[in-house]
């Protein structure tokens, strides 16, 4: 048996074999470009005729889905048949040509593949041989339809080149789009900006929502290129259904931007702009509560005072303190806040501080403690807050307060005495009071004696001393025999006594009070006298009309 007798017959067996295998690529190629191209364009005109919201189009591409995964699985079909052998390929040509299984058969025999008597397996191998060449392989096989398919490939890929060249923002957002991205096809207006209150929105995000403090105004600033419109329209709907829409005018006629205000915003609202034909998203606009600060004050008293607390005012924004404290200031936020800015103004002066977070406290700030804004105050200062959280938002108004400055009186002092004509060697009996709000330090006489023309001597004559390390002594009060003796005293003399108090400060500057002077007449013994009696019968007298107001005398009956 020879092998060459049927090694041209295999040959073309072979050719027909892989041309069919290319074929069947080209069908199920050009089968799955029709499905997927088709199934883009629907796509396409369904989304830009409709503009579908992400959700529309997520809806859209699911339905779709189960009809293209048929289209391709009818396309993956034409595979059928891949990669058949010499003897399937033979098959289906004796079906081709009505040959009754010889071409298999002698194929087969001359393989060693069949059983027979080696007489008829070279008889059927040479009658194959001879009858190769009065057999068209190739008849029936049809490739001219896969050159078709492939034309209307070559179609479709010059339309979407073309779309790419001269629409190359529609493709692009076309196919963004079916990400779920929130991306508009271009159009002639472009809708560049839109801010909330001076916060600009993010447009490729408008599931994101602009917050507003309860009760705040809203200011809608909207920024168009392109070719501006006349007027833009805005469209508002609250979280009961009710909407309304506003026409708004350009703030220029080339500037390309529209504003559109609320006084009073307080509760949530979805809007949607409308300019020209560009249409932005939904928007949302929630609403939340304006951020709340609360200031703690605390104040420290000077060393003197320790024991000593000032009755504040009953808001916690005003403090009043005695001159000398240390003020600390906490400020307390329901949020998480940017470090809050203390404004302080003494008089004319003014000074700007951040605060310091706390470090054990969530959402607390508190003035440095280096910083001596609030140090040794000694007078009153008037305080601002501001703060802004997360959001941007600020509390309704600035905080403010006072910190008042009480000053320490000065101590008050009262001398009092009977007889106010004495010899040069008496000593009249002086009754005296002295007080302070704090606590007395020293009591001094002082006393100026006055001689005829000249200038009056000064003399002091010390009465109390308060130790500093003891409780400190409010009031003072006595008798004391004030002794002149010591002063060379003549008759004709006057001497002018007064009672000075000075309070304990501690370390500060000690300040002293007096009382309304006394005047003592020094006289002689009969002029003393005289003083004496009529002192003694405008007692008598006195005692008199009492003694007749108790009982009654010389009433009318």
């Amino acid at each position: 048996m020879s092998t060459s007798k049927l090694g041209s017959l295999k040959t073309q067996l072979r050719r027909l074999r892989n041309a069919r295998d290319r074929v069947r690529i080209g069908l199920m190629l050009t089968s799955s470009i029709f499905w997927i191209s088709g199934t883009l364009l629907l796509w396409f005109l369904l989304d830009f005729g409709f503009n579908l919201s992400p959700l529309h189009r997520g809806l859209m591409m699911l339905v779709s889905v189960p009809v293209l995964a048929y289209g391709l699985g009818q396309a993956l079909t034409a595979l059928r048949g891949w990669g058949a052998s010499i003897i399937d390929t033979a098959i289906s040509v004796e079906h081709t040509h009505g040959i009754d299984g010889d071409l298999v058969a002698a194929i087969q025999f001359e393989q060693g593949q069949a059983i027979g008597s080696s007489e008829l397996q070279g008889a059927v191998v040479d009658y194959v041989a001879e009858l190769k060449d009065e057999i068209d392989i190739f008849e029936g096989f049809q490739s001219h339809r896969i050159g078709s398919r492939f034309f209307a490939v070559g179609l479709i890929a010059a339309f979407f080149a073309a779309a790419c060249v001269f629409a190359p923002r529609h493709v692009s957002a076309f196919f963004e789009r079916l990400t779920l991205a929130h991306v508009n096809y271009p159009t002639k207006t472009l809708i560049t900006s839109i801010s909330v209150n001076g916060q600009e929105v993010d447009l490729s995000d408008p599931t994101q929502p602009i917050p507003v403090g309860y009760g705040s105004g809203l200011e809608l600033t909207i920024a168009c290129d392109g070719v501006l419109p006349k007027t833009c329209r805005v469209t508002l709907e609250d979280e009961k259904g009710e909407a309304t829409s506003a026409t708004l005018d350009p703030t220029d006629d080339d500037s390309g931007e529209y504003v559109y205000s609320i006084p009073r915003l307080i509760q949530p609202i979805q809007y949607q702009v409308f300019a020209g034909d560009a249409v932005s998203p939904v928007l949302n606009i929630e609403i939340i509560t304006l951020p709340a600060l609360k200031v703690e004050l605390a104040a420290t008293p000077p060393d003197y005072a320790k024991n000593i607390q000032l009755a504040s005012n009953s808001s916690s924004t005003h403090m009043a303190v005695l001159a000398g404290s240390d003020v600390s200031l906490k400020v307390v936020a329901d949020r998480e806040l940017d470090a809050p800015e203390l404004t302080l103004l003494r008089g004319v002066s003014q000074s700007v501080t951040k605060l310091s977070p706390v470090a054990d406290s969530e959402n607390t700030w508190r003035l440095d403690d280096q910083q001596a804004s609030l140090s040794n105050i000694q007078e009153t200062v008037t305080y601002q807050l501001n703060a802004i959280d997360k959001y941007g938002l600020s509390p309704a108004s600035p905080i403010r307060g006072t910190i008042r400055v009480v000053p320490d009186r000065i101590p008050s002092a009262s001398l009092q005495t009977i007889h106010h004509i004495v010899l040069a060697t008496a000593s009249p009996v002086v009754r005296y009071r002295a007080s302070d709000d704090f606590g007395l330090a020293n009591l001094v006489f002082q006393l100026k004696i006055h001689r005829g023309q000249t200038a009056p001597r000064v003399v002091e004559v010390p009465l109390k001393s308060f130790a500093a390390n003891q409780p400190p002594q409010k009031t003072a009060e006595g008798e004391f025999a004030l002794d002149l003796s010591p002063w060379a005293l003549e008759v004709g003399d006057r001497v002018e006594v007064t009672l000075r108090a000075t309070d304990f400060r501690g370390n500060a500057e000690e300040m002293a009070g007096q009382s309304d002077p006394i005047n003592l007449e020094i006289g002689d013994e009969s002029t003393v006298l005289a003083a004496i009696a009529e002192a003694d019968k405008q007692s008598e007298q006195m005692l008199s009309e009492l003694i007749q107001q108790q009982l009654g005398l010389g009433e009318t009956q």
